[in-house]
């Protein structure tokens, strides 16, 4: 039992390198979880960063429950669901050094990790369900993809390494990376080639790479909100539940605001199908007023609303555009015009 125990670890050392990644009691940084420490980095991950900044400004105990340290440079994040997925030291680093993710601390990488493993292994198991593998197998296959943290990090790895910033995958090139990544995976051979088989049969390549350009930034690839991840979906996953109220007035978005920030719900607002996007849309320009703060397509976090003075108080997450910190104020009316609606709990 001592050896094979033994074993285990060296193959998990093996597959998570520790070293180099910073200390746990580092987890959370200078800033603490504020929404000032969220910063997205060079991808179109604006949905996600703006939901966590939300939560950071809400409800800075449910992540602190949210996220829990194994001690050897791994964390476990539990979903609003209850279901869990771990973020590993190799695959922290890679967000972190790539720029993926500038925030202070590592717990913003974490779960941007965590959610981006849970997606590819929700996209696995319903692509080996729908795929015509020998039916022996695909029991064993989908069993191994719930409950093989190893398997889903190699699909993920080997996307990574062959997707473009169009979320554009080449298969042969992938087929060729995952044989690769699941070579030190000790599972029987059959059951590797046939989850690597798969890329052949039943439109699963395709529903892959759907998945992919749908969820670009969790890759590594440039997508923009609306093409890619969705902010409801990325609350819903964390918070456990998700509301879209679209902003239908000026009038209605003042009591939906004022309603939500009463309740002390995370907020994120995106401009994505906002009146001011239909006017881009359709070739028109903006207020001049507009330029220091706007951007096209974009989730910002909610911070505040001054129900008195009717001004809505945002962030956005890219921590610039406006400076310092991209925090600003705008009239409510300016608001409803340049934001869809609101994105809280439900």
């Amino acid at each position: 039992m001592l050896k094979l125990a033994s074993a285990l670890l060296c193959f998990l050392a093996l597959i998570y390198p520790l070293q180099g990644l910073r200390a746990a009691d580092d987890l959370y940084g200078e800033k603490g979880i504020s929404p000032e420490a969220v910063r997205q980095g060079r991808l179109g991950s604006c949905y996600f960063h703006a939901v966590i900044a939300a939560l950071a400004e809400r409800r800075q105990d449910a992540i602190r429950k949210m996220i829990q340290s194994n001690g050897d440079g791994s964390y476990t994040v539990t979903f609003g669901d209850g279901k869990k997925e771990t973020a590993y030291p190799e695959d922290l680093r890679y967000t972190r050094e790539t720029g993926y993710d500038l925030s202070a601390g590592l717990w913003v990488a974490v779960l941007f990790r965590a959610y981006a493993q849970r997606v590819l292994r929700q996209a696995l198991l319903q692509a080996v369900d729908s795929s015509d593998i020998f039916p022996l197998l695909k029991q064993p296959a989908e069993e191994l993809v719930a409950s093989n943290d190893a398997l889903v990090l190699a699909y993920d790895r080997a996307i990574r390494a062959e997707v473009d910033q169009y979320g554009n995958v080449d298969r042969t090139k992938l087929e060729a990376r995952l044989k690769d990544q699941m070579r030190p995976i000790s599972v029987p051979d059959s059951v590797k080639d046939s989850l690597i088989s798969t890329l052949e049969s039943g439109g699963f390549f395709d529903k892959m790479v759907e998945m992919i350009k749908q969820n670009g930034e969790l890759f590594g690839a440039y997508r923009a909100v609306g093409q890619g991840g969705i902010a409801d979906r990325v609350m819903k996953t964390l918070a456990g539940s998700a509301r879209f109220q679209e902003n239908q007035s000026e009038t209605q978005a003042g009591a939906s605001m004022e309603e939500a920030v009463a309740q002390q719900l995370p907020i994120v607002a995106c401009t994505g199908g906002s009146r001011f996007y239909q006017e881009i849309t359709q070739g028109r320009a903006l207020p001049p007023e507009a330029e220091p703060w706007y951007v096209n397509a974009h989730c910002y976090t909610v911070l505040g609303y001054d129900a008195g003075a009717a001004t809505v108080s945002l962030r956005n997450p890219w921590a610039r555009h406006p400076d310092p910190d991209g925090i600003f104020n705008l009239p409510l009316r300016s608001f409803f015009l340049a934001y869809a609606g609101l994105v809280t709990p439900q």
